[in-house]
């Protein structure tokens, strides 16, 4: 709607996982390098947490781009109230080309770990290792689903986990994986994301609107103060604020973004 307007070839704050959009903060450049190191030596699982919008989905496609052909990666859905069956039976479906069978959608739990571990001797054979990512892992809510995945992590060559689970989840699911001795005691890798603070803020800023096509300063200095400030440092809080005021500057015909238009976006859409 704007691009036009401001000389920009995209949208720079939509709130979709783009990779092409990632900011090498200093938190996220530590954290991808964990998780990197953690599917690289083939470890069984790693956990990455953050406050909501932090970035995590995102993270995890950046990695999943940096880790290459040499490994399968498979995402798995997840849900409130999600019992061991209901996870199993994603998963198996998410190892496979195929969506289950119906004669076979109601296998019990050894016939489904098979299936998966099949999956997953089929991929070491070819040379490949394995790589499960449970977003919105923070759902599971039920101990004996997680400890069905911890189950998962038996699947073992002589010298090596058959697959690494990546779990990525709000703060509290920390709390819930440490709760959980033996699972806890497989998780070696765990990272944090949490909010900028004002210089990354404005930098992260810069960079989406670089890569969106804009060089020339866009946002004046009191409104990146303010956006940090009504934003929490929180990436999709901060993409939603400047979206809208850019959206509002279009309208009023402005030159640059400057405190008011800011407040207005804040008021509009509750980023106080």
């Amino acid at each position: 709607m704007y691009e036009e307007y401001w000389k920009l070839k995209s949208r720079p704050f939509h709130n979709t996982p783009d990779p092409k959009f990632f900011y090498h903060s200093a938190q996220h450049d530590e954290a991808l390098m964990k998780l990197t190191y953690a599917v690289t030596e083939n470890m069984g699982a790693a956990l990455l947490t953050g406050a909501y919008g932090c970035g995590k989905t995102l993270l995890s496609r950046i990695l999943l781009q940096q880790i290459g052909k040499s490994n399968v990666s498979k995402s798995c859905a997840v849900q409130p109230g999600m019992m061991p069956l209901d996870l199993l039976r994603n998963i198996a479906r998410a190892m496979t080309e195929d969506a289950l069978s119906a004669d076979r959608s109601n296998l019990m739990a050894d016939a489904l770990l098979e299936i998966i571990e099949k999956a997953l001797t089929e991929n070491k054979r070819d040379g490949k290792h394995t790589v499960l990512v449970i977003d919105e892992a923070h759902m599971l809510d039920n101990q004996a689903v997680l400890e069905m995945l911890r189950l998962l992590l038996n699947f073992q060559s002589h010298d090596e986990f058959l697959l690494t689970l990546l779990f990525l989840g709000h703060l509290e699911l920390a709390e819930r994986v440490a709760g959980l001795k033996q699972l806890a005691q497989r998780v070696p890798i765990t990272c944090t994301l949490n909010h900028f603070d004002n210089a990354d803020t404005a930098r992260y800023i810069q960079t989406r609107l670089a890569v969106a096509g804009r060089e020339e300063p866009l946002f004046q200095d009191e409104a990146l103060n303010l956006i940090f400030r009504n934003s929490g440092g929180i990436p999709r809080r901060i993409n939603t604020l400047c979206d809208v005021s850019l959206a509002l500057g279009y309208a009023q015909k402005a030159g640059r973004i400057d405190t008011n238009l800011v407040l207005e976006a804040s008021e509009k859409f509750g980023v106080t």
